[in-house]
């Protein structure tokens, strides 16, 4: 399982979270953690079938039995998962201290369903309830113990028994739906409005998944792949070419380019200083610098206790360590710039544009490649392939383009140009995938970062007309696999991935589908930079090195 974009993926397929609780809130581990480790009991313990047969209509009522089945599969953890337990309890607990800071306690139907969730956790899970929390539900818990006293009592009763904890759950979602309803109705105007003092809300809304999984990309497996023995073939690099993107575009057309992308920067308002804060709390960490003498509080010095004999007086006698925060870390964009990808082009480059400028005042350093062809249909690497014979499964067919819009050796402020080389449409040719991942990782490889972060930015699948004529549609497929597995693998660097409308989950482990029909706006970019900066699961398989390709 993965949580990527605010969706639980097993594989490439959503999985539905409709629990209250079930939503990314504080340290981005911890709420995997809790939120995978819930999502996983849930699909083992409950029958989704049984437990939709019985769903109420109301959304009050909802909210309360999707919580209370969430509940009663966390509350059958085994004993013997500590650590599972306590990531599910933190997670719930956060999500109520949430509920709790965002003043919706302050009204009565708020503070209701308050109490039934913590009173529900707490009877189920066997876990006590915060003092605080106890505090502010006391007078609602004593109102309401008369009437469900006996619910509470067969909820735990039947906790491990699905069939027989639909009828007191249903019976609790009920009343607090009827309770809220009342509420409602005899508070009217009178009910004091809360402005919530954060982003907390319920879940009222409920579709087949917790949100509306974007399209994804299919692959399928290569015979000529598998005839090759797994290994990448290409039939010439002859004319292949690594470029720099000032020098496909003439001078005054590239001063053209840059100029209509910074209008569409200006127009657009972004807040790049907030951004680079996001970035810089994210990618920042400490290195310890030594220690710093003579203080008055800290570790006690042992060298300077003869300081406080001669002189009771004396309170420098301790030591602190000195900490300095340090930000070494590079990140690579790698765009695909096959012809798919023209329609997105305005958009992508105020994207990397923005996200570079970003991360370099943070900090960080930032590349910005791309990929494309140098012809369409094969051009001269077809031509010799047809006049050598028409060899079967020649591997890759075409002019592979790699092109460089801003090294990282270079600023921001003196590669901008370079950057709107990315609007050049006729740059948009045919895709070849895993060659330019590779090429993009030993690039970033070389740098002396801590953290190395590898982007790609792509709408679907690799493409190229003549390699899938020439040897099947999914050998492109099969070698962006093998490269982006390999780098998966490896503790050198970290490798990612934005979807242009689509998931790529059949690539990339780690994966975020974006939207960009409505533009580029601070909160894409704030989501985007939460995304790539947020720490991986660490792999504990042997690196990898990528199969190396073959040439005729």
């Amino acid at each position: 399982m993965q949580w990527s974009g605010g969706i639980l993926y097993r594989g490439a397929a959503v999985i539905a979270l409709h629990a209250a609780h079930q939503s990314e809130r504080g340290d981005p581990q911890s709420c995997q953690r809790g939120l995978i480790d819930g999502a996983s009991l849930r699909m083992i313990l409950s029958d989704s079938d049984l437990h939709q047969q019985h769903t109420p209509e109301h959304d009050i009522a909802r909210l309360m039995y999707e919580l209370l089945e969430q509940l009663r599969c966390e509350s059958l953890a085994p004993d013997d998962l500590p650590g599972v337990k306590q990531n599910m309890a933190n997670h719930f607990l956060q999500w109520a201290r949430e509920f709790a800071d965002s003043g919706l306690t302050e009204t009565n139907v708020g503070i209701l369903v308050f109490t039934v969730a913590l009173t529900s956790w707490s009877r189920l899970t066997r876990q006590p309830i915060a003092d605080d929390f106890s505090d502010l539900m006391e007078s609602t818990r004593a109102a309401m113990s008369t009437e469900l006293g006996h619910i509470f009592v067969d909820l735990v009763q039947a906790r491990e028994e699905q069939a027989r904890f639909i009828a007191p759950s249903l019976a609790l979602a009920n009343w607090v739906a009827r309770a809220v309803a009342t509420v409602e109705s005899t508070a009217g105007a009178s009910q004091r409005k809360v402005s919530r003092r954060n982003g907390f809300s319920l879940k009222l809304h409920f579709n087949s998944s917790n949100a509306a999984p974007p399209p994804s990309a299919t692959s399928g497996s290569s015979k000529a792949w598998e005839r090759s023995a797994n290994r990448y073939r290409i039939f010439t690099t002859r004319y292949d070419r690594e470029v720099e993107a000032a020098i496909l575009v003439r001078s005054a057309q590239l001063e053209e380019l840059r100029q209509q992308l910074d209008e569409d920067l200006n127009g657009r308002r972004l807040n790049i200083a907030k951004l680079a804060r996001i970035i810089h709390q994210r990618i920042c960490h400490t290195e310890r610098l030594g220690w710093a003498f003579g203080q008055d509080e800290g570790l006690l010095d042992g060298s300077r206790l003869a300081r406080l004999i001669s002189d009771p007086q004396e309170h420098s006698i301790f030591r602190l360590e000195k900490d300095q925060p340090i930000i070494r870390c590079a990140v690579t964009f790698l765009l695909d710039c096959s012809g798919s990808m023209k329609t997105h082009s305005e958009q992508t480059s105020l994207m990397v544009d923005a996200l570079s400028r970003a991360i370099e005042r943070a900090g960080g350093e930032s590349e910005i490649l791309g990929f494309s062809t140098n012809s369409w249909s094969g051009g001269r690497a077809r031509r010799d392939w047809a006049r050598s014979g028409k060899p079967e499964d020649p591997g890759r067919l075409n002019e592979a383009l790699h092109i460089v819009f801003k090294p990282s050796a270079v600023s921001w402020q003196r590669g901008r140009r370079g950057i709107a080389a990315l609007r050049r449409h006729d740059l948009f040719r045919e895709g070849i995938d895993g060659e330019a991942v590779a090429w993009a990782c030993g690039r970033l490889r070389q740098k002396a970062a801590r953290r190395k972060i590898l982007i790609v930015i792509s709408d679907g699948c690799p493409m190229d007309t003549a390699t899938h004529q020439e040897n099947d549609e999914y050998y492109l497929d099969q070698h962006l696999r093998q490269v982006v597995t390999s780098v998966e693998r490896s503790s050198e660097l970290e490798i990612c991935a934005l979807g242009v409308g689509l998931d790529l989950g059949c690539f990339y482990t780690r994966r975020l589908a974006i939207d960009l029909s409505s533009g580029v706006d601070d909160f894409l970019l704030g989501e985007i930079a939460k995304f790539f900066t947020s720490h991986r699961r660490h792999h504990h398989a042997r690196h990898r090195s990528p199969t190396m390709p073959s040439s005729q």
